[in-house]
């Protein structure tokens, strides 16, 4: 039989050849110099990545309001925001009201993005909605 027909470990051309795949889907030879990672090591590298998600994205519309609204992006608000996502994150919240001494914030949880942002003088005639929770951080 032709060698270039022949399919698993007897196969000449498969020998002594470890295959993995990448992100893209095509496979790769893996070198010698890689190390074998155990699944815990995985794991934890995941949760350290995860856990140490503190930046969000400010969508423009957001960033437009704040500008309008005068509110100030200072580092209070930034960290009261980014505890916020991280407490709404850990209960499942998708889409939420964040209410902090600067204002109210709509956020989008699962893409860590500040939709939207209202100061005390708009909320007081507003209905928000499509949320599903809120988070209240009062210094």
């Amino acid at each position: 039989m032709d060698p270039r027909l022949m399919i698993g470990s007897r196969s000449p051309q498969l020998r002594n050849i470890s295959n993995t795949t990448n992100n893209s889907g095509y496979s790769s030879q893996k070198t010698n110099n890689q190390k074998n990672l155990s699944f815990e090591d995985i794991f934890n590298g995941v949760l350290n990545d995860s856990s140490s998600k503190e930046e969000f994205h400010i969508s423009s519309h957001a960033q437009k309001r704040l500008n309008e609204r005068n509110i100030n992006m200072d580092s209070n608000l930034k960290s009261s925001l980014s505890e916020a996502f991280s407490e709404l994150e850990a209960k499942g919240a998708r889409d939420s009201l964040v209410l902090t001494n600067q204002g109210a914030f709509v956020v989008n949880v699962p893409s860590r993005t500040l939709v939207t942002a209202m100061g005390y003088n708009e909320m007081r005639n507003n209905i928000v909605t499509n949320i599903d929770s809120v988070n209240i951080k009062f210094i």
